[in-house]
C-alpha cells in the first residue's frame, strides 16, 4: 500500500508540474556578443614586420625569449637576402614560420646550414648566420614559403587528406603536402603521401605548433622543426 501510495502522489505532483511548466514563457533565442571585438592583431604588417615586431620577440622577466620566438629567423632571412620574400605584395602565400626551436639541435636548420647543430657560448643568431651555407638556408627558407593561402578550413576541407601545394622552391623538389587532422590541427609531410621514403623520418615531417597568424600579405603558421619533402644540399663550409 505505501508503494502505491507514494506513486499517486509522484504522478499528482508530475500533473502540477506540466500544467505550471505550460505559464511559463519561451526563452528567447540567446545571441553570445562580445564585448571585445574579435580580430588578427598582425592583419595591417607583413609577414617580415611580424618577425620583427615586438610580439615575435618578446622577452620575459629573466630576459630570456618565450613563446613563439623568431630572433633566429630574422637573422637567417637577412643573412639569406629574402627579406623582399617576407615583405611580397603577393597575399596569397603561406609562411610556415620557423621558431627559435627549429633551429636548435641534431637535423634542425643551424645543423642543416653549418654542418654542425654546436653554437659557441653566447653566439648570437647574426654571428651563427655569418659561418653559415647561404646556399642551403635560401633553401630551406623558400621550402616554407608556399604559394597558397592555407588555413584548417579554405583548402584542407576533409579530414585526414594530404593536400599537394608547391613551395618557393620550383618543381617536384618544392612540393609540400598538408592535411588536417580530427584535432584540426594542420600536419606538414605526414605519411601517407606519395613521396620518397627519404623525405619520412628524422624531423621531414611536422605538426603545426600555432596557426593563423594573419598578415596583410598572407598568412603563418609556426613550426618547432624545420620540414622537407627531400634532402636539403649539404652545407660547403
Amino acid at each position: 500500500m505505501k508503494s502505491i501510495h507514494i506513486l499517486k502522489t509522484w504522478s499528482i505532483l508530475s500533473i502540477v508540474c506540466l500544467f505550471i511548466g505550460c505559464d511559463l514563457p519561451v526563452q528567447e533565442r540567446f545571441i553570445f556578443k562580445p564585448e571585445v571585438d574579435i580580430v588578427d592583431p598582425f592583419a595591417e604588417i607583413t609577414a617580415w614586420e611580424f618577425i620583427n615586431s615586438g610580439r615575435a620577440l618578446e622577452l620575459d622577466d629573466e630576459g630570456e625569449l618565450i613563446g613563439d620566438n623568431f630572433n633566429y629567423l630574422k637573422a637567417a632571412i637577412e643573412a639569406a637576402d629574402m627579406v623582399d620574400e617576407y615583405n611580397s605584395a603577393d597575399n596569397e602565400r603561406t609562411y610556415l614560420l620557423l621558431n627559435n626551436n627549429s633551429f636548435l639541435g641534431n637535423g634542425d636548420v643551424i645543423d642543416l646550414i653549418t654542418g654542425s647543430e654546436e653554437i659557441e657560448e653566447g653566439e648570437t643568431p647574426e654571428e651563427i648566420m655569418a659561418r653559415a651555407d647561404l646556399d642551403v638556408l635560401r633553401s630551406i627558407l623558400k621550402y616554407h614559403i608556399v604559394t597558397t593561402y592555407i588555413t584548417q578550413t579554405n583548402v584542407l576541407l576533409e579530414t585526414d587528406v594530404s593536400v599537394k601545394f608547391q613551395t618557393l622552391i620550383p618543381g617536384e623538389d618544392g612540393v609540400i603536402y598538408m592535411r588536417r587532422n580530427a584535432l584540426w590541427s594542420i600536419q606538414i609531410n605526414q605519411n601517407p603521401v606519395p613521396l620518397p621514403n627519404s623525405a619520412f623520418g628524422g624531423g621531414n615531417n611536422e605538426t603545426v605548433r600555432n596557426h593563423n597568424y594573419v598578415f596583410n600579405n598572407g598568412i603563418g603558421h609556426s613550426l618547432n622543426d624545420p620540414v622537407r619533402n627531400r634532402p636539403y644540399p649539404t652545407p660547403n663550409n
